[in-house]
């Protein structure tokens, strides 16, 4: 789940959802234009995360998250599902990256989901909480809800395209390819001489996270220092961060000395909204590539920033 977190990040855990089943090409989207050209929505960035409005069995607007860090099609807080009486499917189990402590909650079922001029149908949603600060959020679009489009978030224009076709490699300057852990894209980054895996989560508020095994052999232009501490089902934890002596690079892009984050919990690394906005991504899910395109030739990754309001929570 979410971590909640004090201190000068919020570092974001993967939702995995056990004992849902997924096949492409089972209730086909539909555009309500009836056109076949992109479908386009805009998004709003809170925090760098991206919301946007979806209507849910014909009513709404509601706010919803989108998080490529969410293993499913969607998440539905319970305030919403009462009000618009959604019946429940079954459950599942729910976890983090480090295994421990799952737990099974209701899954509910929507009918028609439409957002960006697509309505889907027959969507699975899991219950779930909303987020410190997110009590105006009334659920999140997962991973898996855009398994038969062209997905792209474009952080600079602030906007959701969903398109047909496919991606096409291009040795990595701009296309990489992207395997799935748990459904949530996980794709090899470089950093500095070496390969390390990482999610990309898009509802990730933090920078770029790296495991405390990996980080052991990296050269940092400082001491690393703690900067928070995350708490997941499985506990509370610090995080500490530091400058890169050296270079990051996802796909051919280099972020110069970016400050990184250090999780002792979590196995692989974490690609989150700092390092994201960059970027318009665009996932293929068929072909399991995805593509960053920035204008931006002097990247870095800052130290991390404390929200303000209500996401600041202390200990």
């Amino acid at each position: 789940m979410r971590n909640k977190l004090s201190g000068l990040c919020l570092v974001s855990a993967v939702v995995s959802l056990a004992g849902l089943s997924y096949a492409y090409g089972r209730n086909l989207p539909r555009t309500l234009s009836g056109q076949d050209g992109p479908s386009v929505a805009p998004i709003e960035l809170r925090h760098g995360i991206p919301f946007v409005q979806v209507r849910v069995n014909g009513k709404g607007p509601f706010t919803f998250g989108i998080d490529t860090g969410t293993g499913g099609e969607a998440l539905v807080c319970p305030t919403l599902a009462e009000k618009l009486g959604l019946p429940t499917t079954g459950e599942t189990e729910v976890g983090d990256p480090s295994g421990r402590h799952r737990r099974k909650v209701p899954v509910y079922l929507i009918s028609s989901l439409q957002v960006a001029g697509v309505e889907f149908r027959d969507i699975k949603a899991m219950r779930h909480e909303p987020f410190p600060g997110e009590q105006d959020c009334e659920g999140t679009l997962g991973f898996l809800l855009f398994r038969d489009y062209l997905f792209s978030l474009d952080y600079p224009s602030q906007r959701l395209v969903l398109s047909l076709g496919s991606l096409r490699p291009d040795n990595g300057k701009t296309v990489v390819p992207f395997s799935l852990q748990g459904d949530i894209p996980l794709i090899s980054i470089k950093v500095e001489n070496r390969q390390v895996d990482a999610h990309i989560d898009s509802r990730g508020m933090h920078g770029l996270s790296l495991p405390e095994e990996f980080a052991k052999g990296l050269e940092f232009a400082s001491t690393p220092v703690v900067v928070g501490r995350g708490m997941t089902m499985s506990g509370d934890f610090e995080i500490r961060g530091a400058r890169l002596a050296g270079d990051i690079q996802i796909a051919g892009y280099a972020f110069s000395r970016p400050f990184v984050e250090i999780s002792p919990l979590f196995p692989v690394g974490n690609v989150g909204s700092v390092p994201l906005q960059h970027f318009a991504v665009t996932f293929d899910q068929k072909s399991k590539l995805v593509r960053f395109v920035s204008e931006g030739t002097n990247l870095t990754i800052d130290p991390p920033q404390m929200p303000p309001g209500p996401l600041n929570r202390s200990k």
